[in-house]
């Protein structure tokens, strides 16, 4: 037999190589697969008319937070085409674990505010106020040539997050002194007794520095002087 023929043959008896299975997709990371279950996307998402404003918030992944009770995700929103009146906000969500990854036990979209022009600051997530995390939510504005800053304690409880207490961190007056004497303060939050007080002290320029004690009553942390902070505000 002519040796094409022969070679045609036996290729075509050949037995295919097997097909090299597709590569399984990377898995979610945890914060990322928190979100997809509490808003249905990996990456933001937009919702729109919310509150009595109608915003229109973007909401993207924050922090997975470990609770003692379970998983919590944090998640910065930022409102759209947002103007002086808009605060930034937090959503809150309730998570356990499951075989998917994880289910939404309760949500609280937004659970808190903060800051103005559709944005907060930052945030940051603190075990030294007692038995459950609190999280220190950051907000600023500027009024006029009047800067102010103030931070939110928000507590995840079990049965939902708690504002603590809003607390005024920052003062400035610089841009709208014109030339006269100008006042700069900023607060700091020192001597945690967990589950019972706290201090904010104050220093800068333009003011005497000060304390400001605050006790805990129920859900909430109040001056333990009674009244307002001596803290100058927007």
């Amino acid at each position: 037999m002519h040796r094409a023929v022969l070679a045609l043959i036996l290729a075509s008896c050949a037995i295919p190589a097997a097909a090299k299975p597709a590569p399984a997709p990377a898995p979610e990371k945890p914060t990322a697969a928190a979100f997809h279950a509490a808003f249905g996307k990996g990456e933001s998402v937009l919702l729109k008319k919310q509150g009595q404003l109608k915003e229109n918030v973007k909401y993207t992944p924050g922090e997975l937070v470990q609770a003692p009770f379970g998983p919590v995700l944090l998640s910065p929103g930022e409102v759209q085409d947002a103007s002086h009146v808009n605060s930034g906000k937090l959503a809150i969500v309730y998570l356990k674990r499951s075989e998917k990854g994880f289910e939404v036990l309760r949500k609280f979209v937004p659970a808190a505010e903060a800051g103005s022009f559709g944005k907060i600051v930052d945030w940051s997530v603190s075990r030294s106020f007692g038995d459950y995390p609190v999280v220190t939510l950051n907000g600023a504005g500027n009024w006029q040539g009047y800067k102010c800053s103030s931070t939110t304690l928000v507590e995840l409880r079990p049965e939902g997050p708690r504002q603590l207490a809003t607390l005024p961190m920052t003062y400035d007056d610089s841009e709208a002194a014109a030339g006269k004497k100008a006042t700069q303060i900023t607060g700091s939050i020192d001597n945690i007794q967990p589950g019972k007080s706290f201090e904010i002290s104050y220093f800068g320029f333009g003011s005497k520095d000060f304390k400001d004690r605050y006790v805990r009553k129920g859900d909430a942390y109040v001056l333990a002087s009674g009244g307002k902070s001596k803290m100058q505000t927007c």
